[in-house]
């Protein structure tokens, strides 16, 4: 039940973040938003629940997040007054179709990250997979880390497309776990498997990294299909 409620205070975060942009005029395209401490206090909520409104709103296009210098209104010329929220929470869709979605998308991406990403960019990947493994490890809630994970390659990959996009299936694929329950299998699955594809990342090996990309998504979408006894089947 807590991650339900989780769940919620992030759409309700990104839903009031949203109506500051619109309601102050101060905040015009281009401005800067509050850090995210400010955020922090001004909600009163965690780091955790503003990064990921954030990162809602930059999928939606409303806002900019820019490296080392903070979040920005998006130069958009006009603003809707209804973001979708509500609507995100009737969506009805199956957790293996949405990693089927993935699977086309995301193994590119990685290769793509390998081949574009500055070092910064690939030690950031790196970090996240190591925090993965250090919340699986130490027992604690996870599945935001793995998100940066994952979004930490579409930033390498310098593809404004797959910006806006992979946030949005990321966070639908993070809504829908709730839904269906646990696979007690897959954390260990997934510090295999991130070391393994972090490991052809090092090397800067881009058919490497996006074969093990693919693996990684293949052998989640077998556990989907088939439980936590197929995890260790070659595919």
């Amino acid at each position: 039940m807590a991650r339900i409620t989780s769940k919620k205070l992030t759409d309700q975060t990104a839903d009031r973040l949203f109506q500051m942009i619109i309601s102050d005029p101060e905040l015009c395209p281009g401005s800067k938003l509050p850090n995210e401490t400010e955020l922090c206090a001004l909600f009163g909520v965690s780091r955790t629940t503003v990064r990921e409104a954030v990162r809602f709103l930059a999928a939606q296009g409303y806002v900019e997040v820019r490296r080392g210098l903070g979040t920005f209104v998006a130069p958009r010329t006009t603003i809707s007054q209804d973001i979708g929220l509500p609507q995100l929470e009737t969506v009805q869709v199956r957790l293996q179709d949405l990693f089927e979605i993935r699977l086309m998308i995301e193994p590119t991406t990685a290769m793509l990250a390998c081949h574009r990403g500055t070092q910064e960019e690939l030690d950031h990947i790196f970090h996240c997979a190591d925090e993965v493994a250090r919340r699986i490890r130490s027992g604690r809630d996870w599945d935001s880390a793995d998100v940066d994970f994952h979004h930490a390659f579409v930033a390498a990959s310098h593809n404004q497309f797959m910006e806006q996009l992979v946030p949005i299936l990321n966070r639908a694929v993070t809504s829908t776990w709730r839904m269906v329950g646990s696979y007690p299998s897959l954390p260990d699955m997934v510090i295999q498997d991130n070391a393994l594809i972090t490991s052809f990342l090092r090397n800067r090996d881009p058919q490497g990294t996006r074969l093990a990309m693919e693996s990684h998504l293949r052998r989640t979408i077998r556990v989907l299909e088939f439980g936590d006894s197929s995890v260790l089947s070659l595919l």
